[in-house]
């Protein structure tokens, strides 16, 4: 879940312009590339001495949202900038509306990754968001792919935290609780695919309102992870993720804000509740102790452990915490490196040679300052071994035998000795005490090998697995729902590919590629494929191991299923009669448009808009009342939409004028007879014959209803009212049938 940008110490605004003095220990300024003045470093990564990820925010607006991201290859010398979320309505800031990142970590100079989690809502501050992807680079930055695992954070409760790699190979992707258990997920394969970690694994967390914090965990050697939580606990494995403990480390309202480890027993966590607390464990984190008075000399920010030595390293922001310190006695007390006027906001240490701390860019020149490096004397000091080494995770036998060389970057002061063991028997070892042994493997199975590190502070162990297998292509197939499918209309996959050893990974293309779009993503197992432009696809699937790929193809043939709409009149034209005698017509339509792709959607208009009252803009038909005296010419337009698209269709219909006391210009005006008028005691209505029904209607001047009745003309020509009993006076008598109504002026005596 996320919590404040950067912890709740941190100088989150620029600010005003303070006189620097750097630190003789931390004297280089560097520059990341940003294009903008006073960018901020939110998350920093060092790999080793040459290549460094860090992640910019804008430091006079901090809650916008941006997804820079920069790297050096060499030392920080020189940085390359680019966003991860690309947007060609902004190349230069990316795509800022529907991702935050949530944290950012390097592999080597071309490959990083990212977690980020969905924004929901207009402002930052007020967005109550969830969900999340992972996105990885594999070159420099220049471009992202989404990596997202079919399954992973689709729940409404989910939020992406952060995604780390312990190896190359292993990675763990962490989020909050779905169901009762917090989505952890995990990879043996560089990300190709993922699988989630059974939540008999994880403890269940501590409340249905526990949740992890975005960017706060660490990591020692191979095996070692850990990651806190806003009720005062902080989970571990030391397996690589594969199950997990928690430890209560502050009250269950603290929050955990910052976690580091220099050994994998030495650590030290920060954490807030109604004040700044500290604690430090000597045994990998199953128990924590409480620093009393934090020593005024640490930097509340972020704190990180030097590799190889018994020192950690923190920086500060906030007004009164301006500072970069370290200290050699697990967090109890710190020395200042003697630093005034700059704000660090991030560290890191690959080594015990090398470090860099993030800070802010120039507020006038974007191309100054930013980050500052470690310039001391290599710092050494009497510390644990860390027990870390790297070893492909699957091996294929295609002989008697097959061997693999791991590699060790296992450190300690002083240095190490090593001891390599197996699980199960059948591992012969080159030498069991050698930094970088041989192993050879005669059998299929799958592996444990662990490392020891000794050296005279102490030992610790780190192990990893590895399956060794008879290697196999697999044999790749599938099919679609459909090999005939309307234009932006989703048809779904069967992925029914089988075999391959190692297990393999799927990734989809289609030929031609532009407006194909793959949900979840084009790794996913089965993915539902949507096209926008008609046309013949074809749809490749890949399965890919270690062995090679193996692909198969479908062809698609996408068609226009837009609608055409197409719609009439029952008549050519309307009558309509304007005067004081209720100048009103209804004009109804006839939709003759064909289904095509599923249920239309219709929208009526008519111009000019003057005098007509539209019933029903979006049914199926038209039923519209017109009442203007002027307009002879209507146009009518029918917009039909479906999935594929959107259509119209367009026809005028002409309006025939007439008046109450004009000439007859019709049947019945011309065959209507209305006698005598002046009337005593009778009017007699003739009507035209071959008509279906009339409806005849007197009243007076005020409007009141005098005598009202509907007749059929065949069963009656000639309908005579009695008035004998009518009050004197004016009378309108008017005869309606069908479209055509004609009114007499009759005078009662």
């Amino acid at each position: 879940m996320k919590k404040q940008l950067l912890t709740v110490f941190a100088a989150l605004t620029v600010g005003a312009v303070m006189a620097q003095t750097p630190s003789p220990s931390w004297s280089i300024s560097q520059n990341a590339a940003f294009t903008n003045t006073s960018v901020g470093a939110r998350f920093l990564d060092a790999l080793d001495a040459n290549v460094v990820w860090v992640a910019g925010y804008d430091g006079f607006a901090p809650r916008r949202n941006y997804n820079w991201v920069s790297h050096t290859t060499n030392g920080g010398t020189t940085f390359t900038s680019g966003v991860v979320f690309a947007s060609t309505v902004n190349p230069s800031i990316g795509d800022t509306n529907n991702y935050l990142l949530a944290n950012l970590e390097g592999i080597d100079a071309n490959t990083a990754w990212v977690s980020a989690y969905t924004r929901v809502g207009p402002n930052f501050s007020t967005a109550q968001p969830g969900g999340g992807v992972i996105y990885r680079t594999t070159n420099g930055g220049a471009s992202w792919s989404n990596m997202t695992a079919t399954g992973m954070f689709t729940s409404s409760t989910s939020f992406a935290d952060f995604v780390t790699f312990l190896t190359p190979s292993v990675g763990v992707v962490v989020g909050d609780p779905v169901n009762g258990g917090f989505e952890i997920w995990r990879t043996n394969n560089g990300g190709l695919s993922w699988t989630s970690v059974p939540s008999a694994n994880i403890p269940s967390p501590l409340s249905g309102s526990e949740y992890a914090i975005v960017d706060l965990y660490t990591k020692q050697g191979t095996s070692n992870i850990w990651f806190g939580t806003n009720q005062g606990r902080i989970f571990y494995s030391n397996n690589s993720g594969q199950t997990w403990s928690v430890s209560s480390v502050a009250a269950s309202t603290s929050t955990i804000l910052e976690i580091a480890f220099n050994s994998p027993l030495n650590g030290v966590a920060y954490a807030f509740g109604s004040a700044f607390e500290m604690y430090n464990t000597t045994n990998g984190g199953v128990t924590w102790n409480q620093i009393a008075s934090p020593s005024a000399s640490v930097g509340t920010n972020d704190i990180a452990g030097v590799p190889g030595t018994n020192y950690f390293v923190s920086v500060g922001a906030g007004t009164n915490n301006q500072i970069v310190s370290y200290s050699t006695d697990n967090g109890v007390t710190w020395t200042d490196y003697g630093s005034t006027g700059i704000q660090y906001l991030c560290v890191d240490f690959p080594d015990n040679t090398v470090g860099w701390a993030g800070s802010f860019s120039d507020n006038t020149n974007p191309s100054v300052g930013g980050i500052w490096k470690y310039s001391g004397s290599a710092i050494t000091s009497t510390a644990l071994p860390s027990s870390a080494f790297a070893i492909a995770p699957n091996l294929c036998l295609s002989g008697p035998n097959v061997t693999v060389a791991p590699t060790n970057s296992s450190t300690g002061s002083p240095a190490p000795t090593y001891s390599w063991s197996a699980s199960p028997a059948g591992v012969a070892f080159s030498s069991n005490t050698a930094s970088t042994p041989v192993l050879t493997f005669t059998a299929g199975n799958t592996y444990t090998i662990t490392l020891t590190c000794t050296n005279s502070t102490g030992t610790n162990t780190s192990s990893q697995v590895i399956t060794v297998q008879a290697c196999s292509l697999p044999s790749v197939s599938f099919n679609t729902s459909t090999t005939t499918v309307c234009n932006n209309v989703a048809m779904t996959t069967s992925n029914s590919s089988t075999g391959g050893a190692p297990a393999p990974s799927y990734s989809w293309i289609a030929t031609p590629s532009s407006g194909v779009t793959f949900s979840p993503s084009s790794i996913a197992n089965n993915p539902s494929i949507k096209v926008s432009a008609p046309g013949t696809y074809t749809i490749q699937l890949i399965g890919t191991n270690s062995q090679g790929s193996v692909s198969s193809t479908q062809v698609v043939t996408v068609n226009n299923c837009a609608p055409a709409p197409n719609f009439s009149f029952p008549f050519t034209s309307i009558s309509t009669t304007f005067d004081h005698c209720r100048p009103v017509d209804t004009l109804r339509t006839i939709n003759n448009t064909a289904i095509v792709n599923g249920a239309n959607s219709y929208t009526w208009t008519i111009q000019p808009t003057s005098g007509v009252q539209i019933l029903g803009p979006t049914a199926t038909n038209l039923t519209a009342k017109i009442s203007n005296a002027v307009i002879t010419v209507y146009t009518v337009t029918l917009k039909a939409s479906n999935l594929s698209g959107t259509a119209s269709a367009v026809q005028t219909v002409s309006v025939e004028l007439k008046n109450c006391t004009g000439i007859a210009q019709n049947n019945l005006s011309e065959l209507l007879s209305v006698y005598p008028n002046p009337a005593k005691d009778v009017i007699n209505v003739t009507l035209p014959s071959g008509l279906d029904a009339y409806t005849i209607k007197l009243v007076n001047v005020l409007g009141s209803v005098a005598h009202e009745e509907k007749v059929t003309a065949n069963n009656k020509d000639v309908v005579s009212i009695n008035v004998a009993n009518k009050p004197k006076g004016v009378y309108f008598l008017t005869v309606e049938a069908n479209r055509e109504k004609v009114t007499r002026k009759i005078i009662i005596e």
